[in-house]
């Protein structure tokens, strides 16, 4: 019985390690892609955005870029920052605030008329401070952390270029992160994203008349 408890903790660790050294060497080949991919690309737009979050369960605003390298491929740096959720307990309040710095890279699938299809994939940064205020047996216990967690995005999006220089869009992105583990709660990160925005042309890359997602 203790060699094959053994033998499961061994095994286990071993493939913890290996989903490790896979993810971040994933990470880094994304990184080098993405900077790579920024030294041919030429920033042409600039927007804002409003979205969910169905992890921290709360609405968000954030603001987005387009750096263009060509009329498929599209590197979108972006943050949103998500309003605090407050969580009642048995024995107090915690209160989780939250916010993200992502580069995704956009590629187009479908570009008919004045409608653009893409799919993302991209890393994100993401930063979450939990605060408890809570009396436990009697104790009062009052803390406060904030941790960073990297993670890797992908979902899908649609733009609509109404004109020149005007661009409504809308996206749904996955979010898969390590989980943070404050003291006082295990808080998931991994959470799908909702988001609605407008983009704004500040640069052109074509001749006038002609448009660009």
């Amino acid at each position: 019985m203790f060699i094959k408890h053994a033998y499961t903790l061994i095994f286990s660790n071993q493939t913890n390690n290996h989903i490790m050294k896979n993810k971040h060497n994933l990470v880094l080949t994304a990184i080098f892609l993405f900077f790579t991919t920024f030294t041919y690309s030429q920033f042409t737009h600039v927007g804002v955005a409003a979205g969910y979050g169905t992890e921290i369960k709360e609405p968000g605003f954030g603001a987005y870029g387009i750096f263009s390298v060509n009329e498929e491929i599209k590197i979108v740096p972006n943050l949103m920052y998500y309003l605090p959720h407050k969580v009642t307990t048995d024995d107090g309040t915690q209160k989780y605030s939250w916010w993200s710095i992502s580069v995704d890279g956009d590629y187009i699938i479908v570009n008919q008329g004045n409608t653009r299809f893409y799919g993302i994939m991209g890393l994100t940064f993401i930063s979450i401070t939990g605060e408890q205020d809570e009396v436990i047996s009697g104790q009062p216990f009052e803390d406060k952390l904030t941790m960073q967690k990297l993670g890797l995005n992908i979902g899908a999006g649609v733009r609509f270029p109404i004109s020149e220089y005007i661009a409504p869009f809308a996206e749904v992105k996955y979010t898969l992160a390590d989980a943070a583990d404050f003291e006082f709660q295990n808080v998931p990160v991994s959470q799908f994203s909702l988001v609605a925005g407008i983009m704004f042309r500040i640069n052109e890359t074509k001749p006038r008349g002609q448009q660009e997602d």
